[in-house]
């Protein structure tokens, strides 16, 4: 029998990374942004081997279609752990694809919704630790897309974040480089793939997968959709016909959708306004200057600022590439040079 010992050089040696394990997906960067690391969150397991068979982009390939002894698993919803051993399995694969098995120490600063609890916050940490890493920093959400988009959150002026998830989106109110007030809510990206699915069932007896849900609700839809004179994008959308079963694909235009996604977005209207009522009116002036920041995934909505700035009357930009605002700016808290080791205690 042979005993295979890590060199010990190589145990000197430490890499950072950021993390933003999210419901949709996984994303690790090295400290100066650079993507290393986009993958679904995603695993499936062997339910008779109960081993890890697939993960990621495989295993989501999976979703709807595995037999009854392929279970496929999202362990962790709306920024939670649901799963522990699933997430564990999950994040150490993926870490193990980033180090490629060089046995070097790793330290992760990882992105949380800032309304989880203190125990989901502990258990996020003992699963990163339990996943290969060696020490492990947590920083909420709004404070990493603040970061990570390039805001000036030291000012004394007041910034309203809302990011928008797969499963959650918050609505946050900075200034001095901390959150004054937050509030959360289960919608984000999937609340719009559900709409999607709804919509369709309603309207043309069809119904589609989350798979087809969610190319629609990227590739078709829009927050203020094109009128039925222009028709905008085309799409085809496969799926089976409700009362027989049959398949069907049927072209679609974006005007065809309009209405679609009325019931989520109205949902996220009242987020931001119940961070509103709630804020100091010094914030609240300061806002109506600096406007609404957008992040996240689902912030990638067509319309999505348009439609924010005809209902809040507030202007709306996105982060440039929203859905990494939040990894980049916990892989810029690892760094010295920008002097953010204070924020990771907030």
């Amino acid at each position: 029998m042979s005993i295979r010992l890590r060199n010990p050089i190589s145990m000197l040696r430490s890499v950072q990374y950021g993390l933003d394990a999210g419901t949709a997906n996984t994303l690790i960067t090295n400290v100066t942004g650079d993507v290393l690391l986009d993958e679904p969150t995603v695993i499936a397991f062997d339910q008779d081997a109960k081993a890890p068979i697939a993960t990621g982009t495989e295993a989501k390939s999976y979703l709807g279609k595995a037999p009854e002894r392929i279970s496929v698993v999202r362990p962790i919803d709306a920024g939670v752990i649901v799963d522990f051993e699933a997430a564990k399995a999950l994040l150490r694969t993926f870490l193990g694809r980033v180090l490629e098995g060089n046995g070097a120490r790793v330290k992760l600063c990882v992105v949380v919704p800032l309304g989880v609890t203190e125990l989901e916050r502990r258990t996020f940490e003992d699963c990163c630790k339990a996943a290969g890493a060696s020490k492990v920093l947590l920083l909420s959400a709004p404070l990493a897309a603040a970061i990570g988009s390039g805001l000036d959150i030291r000012a004394p002026k007041g910034r309203l974040l809302l990011g928008i998830g797969a499963g959650l989106a918050e609505a946050s109110v900075l200034c001095l480089s901390d959150i004054v007030l937050s509030q959360s809510a289960p919608l984000g990206a999937n609340a719009f793939h559900a709409a999607m699915m709804r919509y369709f069932a309603a309207t043309r007896q069809v119904a589609i997968g989350e798979n087809m849900a969610e190319q629609t609700t990227i590739n078709l839809a829009s927050a203020t959709p094109a009128p039925p004179a222009t028709g905008g994008r085309i799409m085809t959308v496969t799926g089976k016909q409700s009362m027989t079963g049959t398949p069907c694909a049927e072209e679609m235009k974006e005007a065809d959708l309009a209405g679609a996604l009325d019931e989520p977005l109205q949902a996220l209207v009242d987020l931001v306004c119940g961070v509103l009522e709630k804020a100091p009116a010094e914030l609240v002036a300061d806002i109506a200057e600096t406007g609404i920041h957008l992040y996240g995934g689902g912030a990638a909505l067509q319309g999505l600022p348009e439609f924010f700035e005809a209902t809040l009357k507030l202007k709306t930009r996105v982060a440039e590439e929203p859905r990494l605002a939040s990894v980049r700016g916990a892989a810029a808290v690892l760094r010295p040079d920008l002097d953010f080791k204070n924020i990771i205690k907030k």
